[in-house]
């Protein structure tokens, strides 16, 4: 008898675990967790990705804020996440971060941060991307595109009213804050080359001349997880 009920129980047991399991993957599918790294003060636009009713989780991920929730906090909330639209923000180490998050995301912008990577750790950089998302997810890259200011530099006449204003741009986009400086040559055939090199990604759009923050010097890359 005592048998029979313990079999009864973990059948009832395992039966439950199977239910509880599949329901919650079927949630995880509806939910769109999102990485905004480097992000500074800019939201990134969402309306192109999910519905203004679609659940996510996004996490604000930038090392120059005073302050923000830590990765064990945002995890927590994540393994505990219900239906909502919820934004966190994370002062963290980037790479540190994605060699340790446990977070697949299936959304992640990386606006104006490329630039910034030292050249021998990019494939490193894109191979940690691979590990926090999955089949399917997608990359949205903004960077400055160096054949436009190279073409700028070489169309430029100092004597032009407007060339103290290209200038700023111009020194802006090559080399940045000394604080936070620019570390590789970015274009959209640059980009496209690096991510599908490993063959773990796939660009699936480019757009050149892409207006941001007030300039049109960008590309934008729309890169997908195969």
């Amino acid at each position: 008898m005592h048998i029979l009920k313990y079999i009864l129980n973990h059948s009832l047991t395992a039966l439950l675990k199977n239910i509880f399991k599949y329901e919650w993957s079927y949630d995880m599918n509806k939910i769109n967790y999102i990485l905004n790294i480097g992000s500074g003060k800019e939201m990134p636009s969402l309306e192109q990705y999910i519905e203004d009713n679609e659940p996510y989780f996004l996490i604000n991920l930038d090392k120059s804020y005073f302050s923000g929730f830590t990765p064990e906090d945002i995890e927590t909330f994540y393994f505990n996440f219900e239906e909502n639209q919820l934004v966190y923000d994370c002062n963290y180490n980037i790479f540190e971060f994605m060699e340790r998050t446990r977070i697949k995301f299936n959304i992640i912008f990386i606006h104006r941060l490329l630039e910034h990577i030292i050249r021998e750790k990019l494939l490193y950089f894109i191979y940690l991307l691979s590990t926090i998302t999955t089949k399917g997810s997608i990359i949205d890259i903004i960077s400055p595109d160096y054949k436009i200011l190279a073409e700028m530099i070489i169309n430029e006449n100092v004597n032009d009213p407007g060339f103290d204003k290209k200038d700023i741009i111009l020194s802006t986009e090559l080399f940045n804050e000394p604080s936070d400086p620019h570390n590789n040559i970015t274009t959209s055939e640059r980009v496209k080359r690096i991510f599908e090199y490993e063959k773990r990604f796939k660009v699936l759009k480019d757009i050149s001349k892409k207006e941001f923050d007030g300039r049109n010097i960008y590309f934008q890359s729309i890169i997908q997880r195969i």
